[in-house]
């Protein structure tokens, strides 16, 4: 079963002209041409533009008529122009057929390059995000394919505050976001890391994680809520959001994992995905923020090498800090992990005890 990476070079247009620029996704693909561009496991999809009605799924007519007509609310992180309009369709129409082609049969992962929209809402953009592809890929799951059980692991350093709002109430999404203490990190802490509402109470997993957490306590993190939680919601496909703006050298973050961190992360999510659900898994790599543009494209691939349970071939490109490997905030990702299960324990049996 080949794994799709979904890239198009028409990606170039979603320039915001600060932090995110539109050369990255080129200068990942130069990257995984060289390390993986002849594997046979690997086939390479261009998406189409999401039509109006894909991008209904998830955001409102009017909503979407503002942003074709670029009405910006969210100037300084979310500029609006017609190029980066067309690039967010783009990414939208990507989370669907991702979604599709995992369904189809023929593929059973799918990557989406520069995906991971996570703070757009349905009528809001935000943080850098315009169409939520998550959202659209999950909805078109539930609403053309009939899945009832979907299993969102967000693993970016940012929470998913947009995610979060678009499934809050929905019982058939579990949403689990391990992130930096929002106190520390956009999107600030009028994110109160919630569990969610109505019939989606329960549904809703925030684990925030202080300013330079690593390797293992990521790891903790995984073994001790994600791990149960897959088990007892024995989802029907995964989606991942990733990236690398978790990496210690990240310039708009704080966290601490290493490339093998990462690659980790993307391994565990891949073998829960075989074991639950004969290995449908849908990736979303665009996270991450050098200037030098030697960081991220590493880290998409340690993520997407560990997904597909690859050798990992991919060398650190900046010293690891001294007495980075003891990683200090284990103790203190131990409380907060103590503390999301006893608040989660009446709505699910694997926190009960």
């Amino acid at each position: 079963m080949r794994t799709a990476i979904l890239y198009s070079q028409r990606l170039r247009e979603y320039d915001l002209g600060h932090v995110l620029t539109g050369e990255r996704y080129e200068r990942f693909m130069d990257l995984f041409r060289e390390k993986l561009g002849r594997h046979p496991d690997f086939q390479v999809i261009e998406p189409g533009y999401a039509t109006d009605d894909d991008l209904k799924l998830v955001h409102s007519e009017e909503y979407i008529t503002r942003i074709e007509t670029c009405q910006s609310r969210d100037p300084h992180d979310t500029p609006l122009s017609h190029g980066v309009v067309r690039a967010a369709r783009l990414l939208a129409g990507a989370g669907k057929l991702a979604g599709d082609l995992v369904q189809s049969g023929t593929i059973n992962k799918a990557i989406v390059i520069g995906g991971g929209v996570q703070h757009a809402g349905r009528d809001h953009e935000k943080g850098f995000g315009i169409f939520s592809d998550v959202g659209i890929c999950a909805e078109n799951l539930m609403q053309n394919h009939g899945l009832e059980r979907i299993m969102v692991l967000d693993a970016d350093a940012h929470a998913g505050d947009g995610i979060y709002a678009i499934f809050a109430g929905d019982p058939r999404v579990l949403f689990i976001s391990i992130h930096q203490d929002p106190r520390t990190l956009y999107p600030g802490p009028d994110y109160t890391n919630p569990i969610g509402l109505a019939k989606g109470l329960g549904y809703s997993v925030n684990v925030p994680v202080p300013p330079g957490t690593s390797d293992s306590a990521y790891q903790y993190v995984l073994d001790s809520i994600f791990a149960p939680l897959a088990q007892e919601f024995s989802p029907q496909v995964l989606l991942m959001v990733g990236g690398s703006d978790t990496h210690f050298s990240d310039q708009i973050t704080h966290m601490g994992l290493t490339l093998k961190g990462i690659y980790a992360i993307g391994k565990r999510v891949g073998q829960a995905a075989e074991e639950l659900c004969e290995g449908k898994l849908i990736a979303f790599e665009g996270s991450g923020y050098d200037p030098r543009a030697i960081l991220f494209p590493r880290g998409w691939l340690s993520s997407i090498c560990g997904l597909t349970g690859m050798e990992m071939d991919v060398e650190e490109p900046y010293s690891i800090p001294s007495g980075h490997r003891r990683d200090s905030a284990v103790a203190e990702v131990k409380e907060t992990v103590k503390g999301v299960k006893d608040r989660l324990s009446p709505y699910w049996r694997c926190f009960a005890s």
